[in-house]
């Protein structure tokens, strides 16, 4: 009885602490640190330190979004008790100015706020949002909170990137925000029904031509007894390619053409171009329309929305997509509807060297700002450092709290290279040249699935399929990509231009329609290069300058 009296109790404030509110007076609301964590320093040491206590209470208030809280009481209760750790650790009260569900609820209340002047202490922006904010001098300089108050690990961690990632956050010589970081997805994996390639006697791909060769007999020769005309052959998005991280994309065919789709990047010249314009993007489309041609990419792939093809997937329908090295999470369904199903990724086309070609994501998906004229403008670079620092190691108990929506800063810092220091570790373990102890909490669970994985496959049970998942994703994934001699492009990841923000989601629109045109035979290849004629005579070459001159 007490046990769920006591779960009540952290219910009933959790849902206190969620709410909205009006947001109090520290001397009208108090908050009694307890000490229980550590003991306050003084003011300086506090503003100065990332995570020294301040000595009275401060008040802050949050915008933010969550995709509704976790439903298992059990979450709740531990998504409370950190934040309760957390106003005691620092001796802070949060309030949440506001805390909305959707993505469009979120853009309007930041958008309101922004138009009002009247912004939260703290909250999560995008890129244009950040830019506006900057321009109306609305946001504070988190320059030298970031300098005392990160913690040598979340410099560490920023530092992975290269400079592009606070980068992006950086304004006049000025870091205006703190971004959230997009670690690296690595190149993009072919997933394939293994099971299959065994049933039809079929060699393993290496090149485009394997891969054409396996797509033609999966569609032709029917594995799964779909019957007649029923096997779908490469499921592709509607985008085509372009999105780093997006799973169903063609990048790496068009990579093994050195064309990279939508992004700005530095060419052979030294000049800044647009990748969609360029010549190599002709060869690439041409091939992806040859497959649409023969039937070997999916026919009805412009309707398809990503459920569509993880259904496809499950069902046994298809046994062919391109993702990226998490990309086994996908397939569950497909494991515990049919067991046999041995979906396997690889690392290719691969060109004749061997290697294969990758571009880069976006490291800074969202950006923490701070109001100007909050007096403490450091706590938002210090609940980072605690959030993503400290309780990895001195707080453990609160790690699987801390990717659950209803945290206070709703973002993400972690090494760009995460899967590859992931990955070194669970192998080192595996080998035994690693102790279990030196993992961090992610690393530990990860291990444990992929030995659990291991002494099924040995006593020859059939795995959890989450284990399968953890195997395929962090053991074979990992091992093909340090096997593999892998080029990476890193694009430039451009701010909105005064032209560009007017007529780039024009382009983007004649883009997206000449090359779906190109791929399903609307148009002949020869339309590529209208195509790209009529891109920078309608506002294209005036960005690329305006590009150019920023980031030249």
């Amino acid at each position: 009885m007490k046990k769920k009296r006591w779960g009540s109790m952290l219910l009933a404030g959790l849902l206190c602490f969620l709410s909205a509110c009006t947001a109090p007076s520290v001397e009208e609301a108090p908050v009694e640190p307890t000490g229980i964590y550590q003991q306050a320093v003084s003011w300086d040491e506090a503003q100065t330190t990332p995570f020294g206590k301040y000595p009275e209470p401060v008040l802050c208030t949050i915008g933010r979004k969550s995709r509704g809280y976790p439903e298992e009481q059990a979450i709740q209760e531990q998504v409370y008790t950190y934040s309760l750790f957390l106003q005691d650790f620092l001796n802070i009260r949060f309030c949440n100015a506001f805390d909305v569900r959707s993505e469009e609820d979120f853009r309007q209340k930041v958008s309101m706020s922004i138009a009002s002047g009247d912004l939260p202490d703290i909250m999560t922006v995008n890129a244009q949002q950040l830019y506006r904010l900057y321009e109306e001098g609305l946001i504070a300089d988190l320059t030298e909170a970031y300098e005392n108050c990160a913690s040598p690990r979340i410099k560490e961690i920023y530092d992975s990137y290269e400079g592009r990632c606070l980068n992006g956050a950086i304004f006049d010589g000025k870091l205006m925000a703190l971004p959230t970081t997009e670690m690296s997805h690595g190149p993009g994996y072919l997933w394939l029904r293994k099971d299959w390639l065994e049933k039809l006697g079929l060699q393993e791909p290496r090149t485009m031509e394997d891969i054409e060769e396996i797509l033609r007999r999966f569609v032709a020769d029917d594995p799964g007894n779909n019957g007649p005309g029923q096997t779908v052959g490469l499921l592709c998005s509607p985008q085509i390619a372009g999105d780093s991280s997006g799973v169903y994309m063609l990048n790496a065919i068009f990579t093994l053409y050195g064309a990279f789709p939508k992004q700005w990047f530095r060419a052979g010249s030294g000049e800044i171009v647009y990748g969609s314009v360029q010549p190599e993007m002709k060869s690439a489309l041409e091939r992806v329309a040859k497959l649409y041609r023969k039937r070997l990419l999916d026919p009805k792939f412009m309707l398809r929305t990503e459920e569509d093809c993880q259904n496809l997937l499950a069902k046994g329908i298809s046994g062919s997509f391109f993702g990226n090295y998490w990309s086994s999470e996908l397939l569950l369904d497909s494991l515990r509807k049919n067991p046999e199903a041995d979906w396997t990724p690889y690392l290719v086309p691969k060109n004749e060297e061997g290697a294969v070609t990758m571009f880069a994501g976006n490291p800074n998906s969202s950006f923490i700002v701070v109001r100007k004229g909050f007096e403490h403008p450091e706590a938002a670079v210090k609940l980072a450092s605690i959030q993503f620092d400290y309780v990895r190691d001195k707080a453990p108990e609160f790690t699987s709290a801390l990717n659950q929506d209803g945290m206070l800063l709703n973002m993400h810092i972690g090494y760009d290279d995460a899967f590859v220091r992931s990955g070194a570790s669970i192998q080192g373990a595996l080998e035994e040249e690693a102790p279990l102890t030196s993992f961090s909490a992610g690393d530990t669970s990860n291990y444990r699935s992929v030995r659990s994985y291991l002494d099924a496959i040995d006593k020859g049970e059939p795995p959890n399929p989450r284990d399968w998942q953890t195997y395929k994703s962090r053991v074979e994934a990992y091992n093909l990509l340090i096997q593999t001699p892998v080029r990476k492009i890193t694009p430039i990841f451009v701010r909105e231009t005064d032209f560009m923000r007017k007529h780039w989601l024009d382009l983007q629109n004649l883009e997206q329609t000449i090359f779906l045109e190109i791929v399903t035979g609307e148009q002949s290849i020869e339309a590529f290069d209208s195509f790209a004629d009529q891109w920078k005579q309608s506002g294209g070459s005036q960005i690329t300058e305006e590009v150019r001159q920023v980031y030249g």
